[in-house]
């Protein structure tokens, strides 16, 4: 009777310890996450499209380095009369910083980040007149730019993790100007690796 009760606890306990076991890295410190999404930029009365590339390395469970990458675009086309003017603007942009993660929580995975770097805005403009060549003014600077902000991951699997949202200040200092907005993003986290926590 003792036996079968130990083989029949035995059998009961078998699927939490392995469910335990294939949540275990759900939890835990990856060495490095690549980030891939979409982003969203309103800056000065333009929003922008765009999408969202970043690398970390993990240094421990709550301080990471951060390779952040973008690009933003818009376009836009007005009729006046017979006279239609286009216009186009980009930003890309390559940012490096420190990224602080709470992973105290099961499901979900805050962050903070202070990103520093370089953002390329250019700019054209093409005016359309009738009888008229095409006129095309253009502009195209570099110049210093920082994200600083914070998001949400969702804790999905041990591979991988969904960023709910991801959202930061977003400054831009070129040619003399300084351009102010807000950048937000949302996508995946591939994760890779594992930290001895």
């Amino acid at each position: 009777m003792g036996k079968a009760v130990l083989r029949a606890g035995w059998w009961l306990l078998l699927p939490v310890s392995l469910l335990a076991q294939s949540n275990a890295g759900l939890y835990s410190t990856p060495k490095g996450e690549l980030y891939t999404g979409y982003s969203f930029v309103q800056m000065e009365g333009n929003s922008m499209h765009g999408w969202n590339v970043s690398a970390t390395g993990n240094v421990n469970r709550n301080l990471g380095i951060v390779g952040d990458f973008s690009g933003n675009y818009f376009s836009d086309k007005v009729t006046t009369g017979s006279i239609v003017t286009s216009t186009n603007l980009t930003f890309t942009s390559a940012m490096g910083g420190l990224r602080i993660s709470d992973r105290s929580l099961r499901s979900f995975t805050p962050f903070v980040s202070a990103l520093f770097g370089m953002t390329r805005v250019n700019g054209q403009t093409d005016v359309d007149r009738p009888g008229f060549p095409v006129s095309t003014t253009s502009n195209d600077v570099t110049g210093f730019a920082t994200a600083l902000g914070g998001g949400l991951d969702l804790n999905v699997h041990k591979g991988f993790f969904v960023r709910m949202v991801q959202a930061d200040y977003f400054l831009i200092r070129a040619n003399g100007f300084k351009h102010e907005g807000a950048r937000v993003s949302a996508g995946i986290v591939w994760r890779f690796g594992q930290r001895p926590d």
